[in-house]
């Protein structure tokens, strides 16, 4: 094993040509062959915040050693940080074992190596339980949400709300919900206020019980695991939109006179919350209710990939890197201010 002369770093900061010890975890392990027939393996290894892959070729003493390496497992690596232009930064792993309580003496800390919400969670759940009574007057709806969050509470509190694309890390899915629910609360009230003659009226129950429960279906599509949670079958299978459909239409079921339209169109809410079939909705939205949704849903999406962007960005120059789910743009950084502080108050 490395000498204490090695410096004990995080992977995220870990640089080109350094050679270091780094606590990470193994997030997946890809099989291949290459050019020449060859058998390698890339193995992706993370901490709270980056993931760097360590491609193992064809002669390296480690590629039949890496068979017996378990994914969602922690491990003390001494690496050296290699960077390519084509693939940004890769790991030349030297020495490696599975972490072990004694190497808390050198910082090791399982909570390092996988991110979770700023927010605490059963906070926000809270705070979702105080928006149901403050925006759903109808009792059986009312009753139907608290009886879904009820059930699920425990894994609706440590969901991701993605794999890899928005809010996909620990109690990412009720903090992507609880911002979702804080603005579409305004929007229902803006909206019905702004469009008073609509008859029916704007029905800003509808919204805000299917701006909680439109990913419900989540907690059956993916398999949580702090490392990287993955799709089920069923997950596979059917998705969550279909699965938070019959979720919801499940527990209406159990409800003596749940009014027929309400369930109508909190099931069409949540069936067309992705907004166009190429985005995955069986339906597009053709109520007010859920076009609003949808939106919000969007908007709240893009927005925590920009900002978390903007955020862990480690560019050079005033641009991030490209951006994927926004088009392939970079977003400027701007020009930092001192500190403010200051916190979501409801």
């Amino acid at each position: 094993m490395a000498g204490t002369d090695t410096a004990v770093v995080r992977l995220s900061e870990l640089a080109h040509g350094q050679e270091a010890v780094c606590f990470a975890a193994l997030v997946r392990k890809e099989t291949g062959t290459d050019k020449h027939g060859k058998p390698f393996i890339k193995c992706h290894f993370r901490d709270k915040r980056t993931s760097v892959v360590a491609p193992l070729w064809w002669g390296n003493a480690l590629l039949a050693e890496a068979d017996s390496w378990h994914e969602g497992t922690a491990y003390r690596l001494r690496t050296k940080g290699d960077w390519k232009v084509k693939y940004g930064l890769q790991l030349e792993i030297l020495e490696i074992r599975p972490a072990v309580d004694e190497d808390r003496a050198e910082g090791y800390d399982f909570r390092d190596l996988f991110e979770s919400s700023d927010y605490d969670p059963d906070e926000l759940f809270r705070k979702l339980h105080d928006f149901i009574q403050r925006w759903i007057e109808d009792a059986p709806l009312r009753q139907l949400v608290e009886s879904l969050l009820h059930e699920h509470a425990e894994l609706f509190k440590k969901m991701p709300a993605a794999q890899n694309f928005h809010h996909g890390y620990t109690a990412g899915l009720i903090e992507h919900v609880w911002s979702m629910t804080r603005v579409a609360g305004f929007l229902a009230d803006h909206y019905a206020q702004y469009y008073h003659d609509l008859n029916p009226p704007l029905n800003k129950g509808v919204i805000i019980a299917a701006t909680i429960l439109h990913d419900i279906g989540k907690l059956r599509e993916l398999d949580y695991h702090p490392i990287e949670t993955k799709y089920t079958k069923e997950g596979c299978l059917i998705g969550h939109v279909l699965i938070g459909r019959d979720l919801a239409r499940e527990a209406a079921r159990k409800i003596d006179g749940f009014p027929e339209e309400t369930l109508l169109l909190l099931e069409h809410a949540i069936l067309a919350h992705h907004g166009k079939r190429d985005f995955g909705a069986p339906v597009v939205p053709q109520t007010l209710e859920a076009l609003l949704v949808s939106y919000v849903d969007d908007l709240d999406a893009k927005m925590n990939i920009a900002a978390r962007e903007r955020l862990f960005s480690n560019t050079e120059g005033d641009f991030t890197n490209k951006v994927y789910a926004l088009d392939n743009r970079r977003l400027y950084k701007g020009v930092p201010v001192p500190d403010l502080g200051g916190e979501c108050d409801d």
